[in-house]
């Protein structure tokens, strides 16, 4: 089969590898479409964490089924899957949280991913979808999922406001998924002013580029009109400085976006003096079936993020892009196998 391999850092070759290995228990699944978020490009950066090269990178993906065990999943149906892979026993894992296993691996980082023909993972990571669900809207379960998990350790609640800091593929999943838990987005930023249109496409009451832009509607907004909470997705130092000055005193910062390695500077009596509260928040949890569902019912508009879908072939050139965006490119998918 062809996988896209990373062989170092910005060096991707697809080449025929042996197909995967099935330890009982696990599916085999033709790739149809996979996505590429930050954290696949960091790893190609090698600015990234829990993994080593080579690699066959790839979390976002979607598929149909080729061999399974019997159970829950079966040869022909549509499935996308969770990247994590845990011990299932430790203190973590019980809590839902499989990210903070010390056995934890990940498809894509540490286990091959599903930028390729084929992957293998256990079947009980599968989730299985309608018969007719877009496979390539189907990609974007996955982020759908890290962004429930993100609002359900922020505990936005209906009725809530909410900004949306850093507007690629995360953070408008993050806006789409706020506003379908009954949130009002009043607000998304980003400094590439093309994906801050689309944020107002998706319904931010604001959509803004600038320092400057951002600093007015704080000051216009006032105290009590600044958001309840603020969902912070680019993981630059910036934008969290700009989080912890737009939440409303005694509201609630989620960071959900992160930089391997970059730092950032802010007073420690911001937090005391403004009853502000920060959550950190990583990976999909448990939340890939009801992710899932949601794409497979059209409640986002996939089609707004991803903006570019390139065959497996052209890997590297899909990375570069993904890693160096265009005016108009949000979302990169590469397209597999099975589309």
């Amino acid at each position: 089969m062809r996988a896209a391999v990373l062989n170092g850092p910005r060096d991707i070759t697809v080449t025929e590898v042996p197909g995967p290995r099935l330890p009982e228990g696990w599916a085999l699944v033709r790739v149809a479409y996979n996505s590429i978020c930050g954290s696949d490009v960091s790893l190609y950066n090698n600015a990234w964490h829990g993994t080593a090269f080579p690699a066959v990178p790839g979390h976002e993906w979607s598929g149909v089924v080729e061999q399974a065990p019997p159970g829950q999943v079966a040869p022909g149906d549509r499935v996308v899957a969770d990247l994590t892979l845990s011990c299932g026993q430790c203190r973590w894992c019980r809590r839902s949280q499989p990210v903070m296993c010390p056995g934890l691996r990940e498809f894509g980082f540490t286990d091959p991913g599903g930028c390729a023909d084929y992957v293998a993972v256990p079947a009980a990571n599968l989730v299985r979808l309608p018969p007719d669900t877009d496979l390539l809207a189907a990609t974007q379960a996955e982020p759908l999922a890290v962004s429930l998990h993100a609002l359900s350790r922020v505990r936005l609640a209906p009725g809530e406001t909410v900004a949306v800091l850093g507007c690629g593929g995360i953070g408008l999943t993050l806006l789409q998924a706020a506003q379908v838990a009954g949130a009002q987005v009043v607000l998304a930023v980003d400094p590439l002013p093309g994906r801050a249109r689309t944020a107002g496409l998706l319904g931010a009451g604001a959509a803004l580029s600038t320092p400057e832009e951002v600093a007015g509607w704080i000051a216009d907004a006032g105290p009590d009109g600044l958001p309840d909470v603020v969902l912070e997705a680019s993981g630059e130092p910036e934008a969290i400085r700009a989080a912890t000055e737009l939440v409303v005193p005694g509201g609630r910062v989620a960071l959900v976006g992160y930089r391997v390695g970059r730092q950032v500077e802010l007073e420690s009596a911001r937090w005391p003096l403004k009853l502000m509260e920060t959550v950190g928040t990583m990976g999909p949890g448990r939340f890939m079936g009801a992710a899932a569902a949601l794409v497979a019912r059209g409640a986002l508009r996939t089609d707004l993020v991803v903006t570019d879908v390139l065959d497996l072939t052209a890997a590297d050139e899909a990375f570069r892009l993904a890693g160096a965006p265009g005016t108009d490119t949000i979302r990169v998918a590469v397209r597999a196998d099975g589309a």
